[in-house]
């Protein structure tokens, strides 16, 4: 009887396995890491979706306290709820809010006692800037001091007199840009503010 001997053989992975356990692993750690790369992506969009909602809703509101600003000073000095002194002064093409009637302007609560309107002049965009207040004791939070922090959102106001004493139409844009996108994205509000008490 005969023996053959041979050496002994270590098993061991071929070149061709070896790039097959790679790319495998590499399908299971990559896959759920896009997932939630875009997951977070989606997260900031919808964030900013919603914040830029409120602004332009707040933005509506600046427009109607104006607008009450006026009907309040009217009331105080006694005259005539049915007169339009306070309409007019309100959709006066030379008065406070001319900017709004023209190229768009940005409105926030002022920091003095009466907490009136104050109105920003919007002809450049930029001007219009909105800016994240970290001072507690300013009445808005997101304002037009450019010393305050810088966001990514702009609000444009505009305001256009439909029918002469009688309403006009106030939209508000909010437009910003969500992370390395080159489209500017943006949504807009609008309402229709009334004389009140006119005739």
């Amino acid at each position: 009887m005969y023996y053959i001997h041979t050496p002994n053989c270590s098993k061991g992975f071929s070149l061709v396995e070896t790039l097959v356990a790679i790319a495998i692993l590499l399908i299971v750690i990559v896959g759920p890491m896009s997932i939630a790369t875009n997951a977070a992506s989606s997260n900031s969009f919808a964030n900013q979706q919603v914040m830029a909602y409120f602004l332009a809703q707040e933005g509506l509101e600046l427009a109607q306290k104006g607008r009450d600003d006026f009907l309040l000073v009217s009331f105080n000095a006694g005259t005539d709820e049915g007169d339009n002194l306070a309409w007019n002064a309100y959709t006066d093409p030379v008065g406070k809010f001319e900017d709004c009637f023209t190229d768009g302007c940005g409105l926030e609560i002022g920091d003095d006692s009466d907490g009136t309107v104050e109105v920003t002049d919007c002809t450049n965009a930029v001007d219009c800037r909105l800016y994240l207040s970290a001072a507690s004791n300013e009445r808005s939070r997101y304002t037009y001091d450019t010393s305050s922090e810088v966001t990514d959102f702009t609000r444009v106001i505009t305001m256009e007199e439909i029918s002469s004493n009688k309403d006009v139409l106030v939209t508000a844009v909010v437009s910003w840009r969500t992370g390395n996108q080159i489209a500017i994205q943006s949504t807009t509000a609008t309402t229709y503010l009334y004389n009140t008490y006119g005739r």
